[in-house]
This record gives structure tokens, sequence and C-alpha cells, in this order.
């Protein structure tokens, strides 16, 4: 039957009708070019594309839908009805086709839009800004003469006791700090957090945090800086190897406790109480070897924090509502290898070689720095409470000098990451989609040289969602890389 009735020299389509048509996809959209040009104007003409040449068009009450196992072929509008027992069929492989097309077809890069770009410029403003307020405030402290005020001020306040004026002097050294950064803090984690969508958290909140942070650089300077100074009086020498050595536990224990006791107190965690994801996790985690992964909920981002007993995965708190079931469990898939492969292990083996490395140049730069500037600055000797802005400035600049370094292990690490996901997951589409969202609300897809050199700590959004769209060795039957970690599903 034709799909044509004539009224007037018009075509319409009758309604209530169900349409199949066959033939080449070629022949089929040409007929829909066709019904789209002779369909009356008032009428309602709908018309869907599913990726991978599947489309649907209604008009009206009327279903056309496109069999391509069907040989018959039509010209121009010629198209059979069909009855339900065929329609409905027809309509479920189609569609389930359509789904397998859409789900396989790799993910478009997005484009760089100005807003992303703006994003992008922020960032590298902000960031730059910030390290530089980092040099130049103890640079102040120190060509000033502030440092050497200050100085006599504890001395006269703690009597001339060591102890206390190293400790004085240090934590009036770090709330001025953190008060002439306050406000770069500011606007980098509140202000730009929320317009990102990266963060839900109050004001109030905020600020406690803030305090907080402070707290703890207070009660860790007064614990441990006085002992460093302690080892320059005594072993002038050699102080720098027996502070390196002696601060290398307590890094560990720093990284043992912070998910303990440091982050709950500005963020409240809970455990995970969604029963089908945490069997998900546990499935996901016996795969790699590990019975019981202990997982959290809590913050404003995903990760894995802790280091031996208290090695944890911590889920943000609004991961449901941004990403689906498929995206969620490559992220679990991504965090089980920092937490399988001890990639906190390796960050402790960092902190260590730069506490050997930074404290020999501070001693080797430092002194040689006094030499020239002493009489300006208003101490002679490194060992000289006043010279705290000088050892700040001096680590400051070393860790900016061995950053690049750093962040390209860190997106090696990443990249790994995502790697053990997926094999783990196999979920490349759910994987590309998540870093499209990030191209969306935060970054540009491209970061350029300068974020990628001096902030990267990931791969770049281009770069991920490429090899979320091409890495399937599975495919071809290759060997993973981690098949001898996690065992196939």
């Amino acid at each position: 039957m034709s799909l044509w009735a004539k009224e007037g020299g018009r075509a319409s389509i009758p309604k209530k009708r169900f349409w199949v048509a066959g033939g080449t996809p070629e022949a089929f959209r040409n007929t829909l070019g066709y019904l789209h040009d002779q369909a009356k104007p008032e009428s309602h003409h709908f018309c869907w594309t599913i990726r991978g040449g599947v489309p649907f068009c209604t008009e009206s009450f009327s279903l056309l839908v496109y069999c391509p196992w069907l040989k018959w072929g039509f010209e121009g509008a010629e198209v059979r009805t069909i009855s339900w027992k065929t329609l409905l069929p027809c309509i479920a492989i189609v569609l389930l086709a359509a789904t397998i097309a859409y789900a396989e077809s790799p993910v478009a890069v997005p484009e760089t839009t100005t807003a992303a770009l703006a994003r992008i410029r922020d960032a590298n403003i902000h960031w730059t800004a910030f390290r530089l307020l980092e040099l130049a405030i103890p640079l102040f402290f120190l060509f000033t003469g502030l440092g050497a005020r200050v100085r006599r001020m504890c001395e006269s306040i703690s009597g001339h006791r060591r102890f206390w004026t190293v400790t004085l002097f240090v934590c009036a050294y770090l709330i001025l700090a953190a008060l002439i950064a306050l406000p770069f803090d500011f606007y980098a984690g509140y202000v730009q957090a929320h317009a990102a969508g990266r963060s839900d958290q109050t004001l109030p909140n905020w600020l406690k945090g803030e305090v907080v942070h402070v707290a703890v650089n207070l009660v860790v300077a007064s614990l441990l800086i006085w002992f460093s100074y302690l080892l320059m009086v005594r072993s002038p020498r050699r102080w720098w190897l027996y502070c390196a050595l002696a601060l290398i536990p307590v890094a560990f224990l720093a990284l043992v406790a912070l998910p303990v006791w440091v982050k709950p107190l500005t963020t409240t965690y809970k455990p995970l109480d969604d029963r089908p994801l945490e069997t998900r996790i546990k499935s996901l985690a016996a795969r790699c070897g590990v019975v019981d992964i202990p997982v959290l909920v809590g913050g404003n981002d995903t990760g894995v924090d802790g280091l031996g007993p208290t090695n944890r995965v911590i889920l943000q708190s609004n991961l449901a509502s941004v990403e689906s079931p498929a995206q969620i469990e490559f992220t679990i898939g991504h965090e089980l290898k920092h937490y399988v492969m001890g990639d906190n292990w390796k960050a402790l083996a960092i902190i260590a070689a730069f506490l050997l490395a930074g404290f020999w140049l501070t001693d080797r730069l430092g002194r040689a720095a006094i030499r020239r500037f002493s009489p300006r600055w208003g101490f002679n000797e490194l060992s000289d409470p006043a010279s705290f802005p000088l050892i700040v400035f001096l680590l400051t600049f070393l860790w900016l000098a061995i950053l690049p370094f750093f962040n390209m292990f860190a997106r090696h690490i990443e990249l790994e990451a995502d790697r053990f996901g997926l094999e783990l997951t196999h979920q490349n589409h759910a994987a590309a989609m998540i870093f499209v969202r990030d191209a969306e609300t935060s970054l540009a897809p491209d970061w350029g040289t300068y974020f990628l050199i001096f902030q990267g700590t990931h791969p770049s959004i281009r770069v991920r969602i490429e090899f979320a769209n091409s890495y399937k060795p599975w495919e071809q039957g290759a060997p993973l890389v981690y098949g001898s970690v996690c065992k196939s599903e």
C-alpha cells in the first residue's frame, strides 16, 4: 500500500497506522527527506536519528520504522503496513542495534570554548600569583629586616629561651603568611570551586577548614621546627642529613594520620550506605585480591587517602548525582589502582627524596646567601631563628624547580589508573563521558604547555578521552597490562 493519500495535490500520512520500510540506509534517508519535503506544513512531523544511522520518523500518530534486514525496496514513499507482531520485534531489534552502535562509537572530544579558555587562563593567573606570593612573603621578611625585628621581639617575650623563641617566631610567620594568602585561597578554594560545581561547602565550613589548616600547621611547626634548629646548633655541617632522616618517618605518620585525625576536622565522612554499589565495589576489589576495602563518602573529591592501616577509598558526597552507575564503576576501578598498587607509598618515596635533596641544597645555598646578605637581613648564621623565611624561600623555590618532573610522573600514574580501570570494568564509553563532563564544567580539553607543566597532575582531557576510546586490548585478545593483578570477570 502506498504511504501517500493525495488530498488536493498535497500528500498526507494516514493517522494511527504503523509503517515499515526496508532497503538500504541511503534509500531510507532519501525517503525521509521526501517525506519532510512533501508533508503538510501544518502537520506535526518528528524525526529522531540515533547514532549509527538508524532513524525514526513519526507524523502525528503514524510511525515509520526502518528494518534493514527486510529485502524489499521502494521508490519515493512506497512502504508497507505491518502487524503489531512484526512491528514490536522490529522496534526492539532496531533499538538494541542503535544502543550498541551508540555505546561502541567513539566519544568526540568537546570543542574548546571561549569560556574553557578563560578558565585555563584564570587558573594560570591564580597559580602564578599564588606561587609568587609564596616567594614574596619570605623575601619581604628578609629584605625589610622584619624577620630580625620579629626575632628580637620573640626573644624578649620568651626570656631568650631558644625553644620558645623559635616557636613564637615560626608561629608569627605562619599566621602572617596565612592572612596575606587568605584572599587568594578564598577565590580559588571557594568562589571558583562553587562556580565550577565542584563544591557545595558553605562559607562558615570553608572558613572553619582554613582555621583548622592553620592550626594544624602551627602545631606541627611547634613540635618539629625547633628540632631542626637544635640540629643546626649541634651539627652545623650534617644537620640537613639528620633532619631529613628524622622527617621521613614523620611524613609516614602524617600520611597515616591524615584521613583519621586531620581531614575529619573539616569534612564529615560516613560509611557507604548504597548496598548495590557497595556490593559492586567489593566484587571489583575481590577480583584484585582485596578482601575488605574501606569505602567512605564525604567531601568534594574522589580519591585514595591514608597509608598502611588507614588506606581507604573516599567517594565524593555527590558522586551519585553527577555520575551514572557505569561511570561510578569506572571511577572505582580507577581508584582501585591507587589502592592495590600502593601509589601512596610511591608518594612517600618522592617525599623522602625531596627531603634529602631539599635540605642539602638549603644548607649549601642558605650559607652562601647569608654570606652575601647578612648585614641587610640582620643575622649571620643559618641556626638563627630569623633564618626561617630564608629556609621557606629556598624549599619553595626548589619544589617549584622539580614540580614539572613530579607532575610528569603524576600524569603517568593517573593514566595507568585509567588503564587499570578500563581493564577491570571495560567501561570505555562511560569513562570518556566523565572526561567530557570535566571539559564542560572545569577546563578545556587541551590545557596548553604552561598549565600542563606546572599544574597538570593528570593527563589532559583530550588525552584521557582518546585513550578511553581506543584502549580495548581485550577485543583483540591481547594480554592486559594488569592481567596478573586482577582476574577477568
